[in-house]
């Protein structure tokens, strides 16, 4: 019988080693090209997506949770959902709300001239 305070000796009676380190994530372990590849997708992902966080007031918090319950979306769905319909409303447009139209473009910057010596 093995002493249930040690933890060195391995057990003869129905026990087997565990490998050292984390388990593979699919039937074998990752090449280094693959865990790369891998990191790439998992960092642009997260680049895509900013993290806000905010302290809402107590009908702020009400409201949030209507528009949860009448849309059926998670937090982040009614967040994007709410702020993209008061940009729109805001602006007077349905279309995209972050192009510029023809007659909103930035002026080109003029060159910059050299100062007299």
């Amino acid at each position: 019988m093995k002493d249930p305070c040690d933890h060195y000796t391995f057990d003869l009676i129905g026990g087997v080693p565990k490998k050292p380190g984390r388990k593979p994530l699919g039937e074998r372990a990752m090449t280094v090209a693959e865990r790369k590849r891998r990191s790439r997708e998992l960092r642009r992902n997260r680049l895509q997506e900013l993290s806000v966080t905010v302290e809402l007031s107590r009908d702020a918090q009400k409201s949030l949770d209507k528009m949860i319950e009448w849309w059926g979306v998670s937090k982040k769905e009614a967040i994007n959902r709410a702020l993209m319909i008061a940009c729109q409303s805001q602006t007077g447009r349905t279309g995209s709300l972050f192009e510029l139209e023809l007659g909103m473009q930035l002026p080109a910057k003029a060159p910059r001239r050299k100062a007299p010596r």
